[in-house]
């Protein structure tokens, strides 16, 4: 089922011009990291992979109803060092799952592409990596370095700086959630 997920990333990205950043296909779930222009262009690239998957799914298993139990969560990413943070992130779920010892081992994953340079349609460079380093040996190494060296392994979940609607820094993740009218920031007594 991850090859046909990863197949049908791959078409829509095409036909609703979506570029793909970053991406891990778990057994239950998937991370995308993702670049659009339009909330329409995001919704109906989400529509049309999940609708087909939870086809597939269905006629795979001989079942019907729903597949997915909740609407995709789409937190907006602060750019910068923010991004890397959560593509690591992402990269590493495999190996904190315990599928695998460690990202390098892990097919269904952007890992390779961005730290061994191996061709992967499926993703396009973003930004925040390449500029890492002008040289692609380097920016590789920099990937690397920055998934493998994390203490305890990369296993501890992401958490402090993340909300259901933004990942970021702090100041950034209140500013877009104030603005937004999520919520008031505290005045200070006096």
């Amino acid at each position: 089922m991850k090859a046909y997920l990863r197949s049908l990333l791959l078409v829509f990205k095409q036909v609703f011009a979506i570029k793909i950043f970053s991406y891990c296909i778990m057994d239950s779930h998937f991370h995308l990291i993702l670049g659009f222009d339009s909330t329409e262009q995001l919704s109906g690239f989400v529509h049309a992979v999940c609708f087909r998957l939870a086809h597939k799914i269905n006629e795979t298993y001989d079942r019907t109803g729903h597949v997915f139990g909740d609407r995709a969560k789409t937190p907006a990413i602060q750019t910068g060092r923010r991004l890397i943070v959560t593509m690591r992130y992402i990269d590493l779920n495999p190996v904190r799952a315990g599928m695998v010892s460690g990202a390098h081992k892990y097919n269904f994953s952007s890992y390779r592409h961005y730290a061994y340079g191996e061709p992967d349609e499926l993703v396009d460079d973003a930004p925040d990596y390449l500029g890492l380093s002008k040289n692609p040996a380097r920016r590789r190494m920099a990937y690397r370095e920055m998934v493998t060296g994390l203490v305890g392994g990369g296993r501890e979940r992401m958490g402090e700086f993340t909300s259901w609607y933004y990942i970021g820094e702090r100041w950034w993740v209140e500013e877009k959630m104030v603005a937004q009218g999520f919520w008031k920031r505290k005045r200070p007594p006096g």
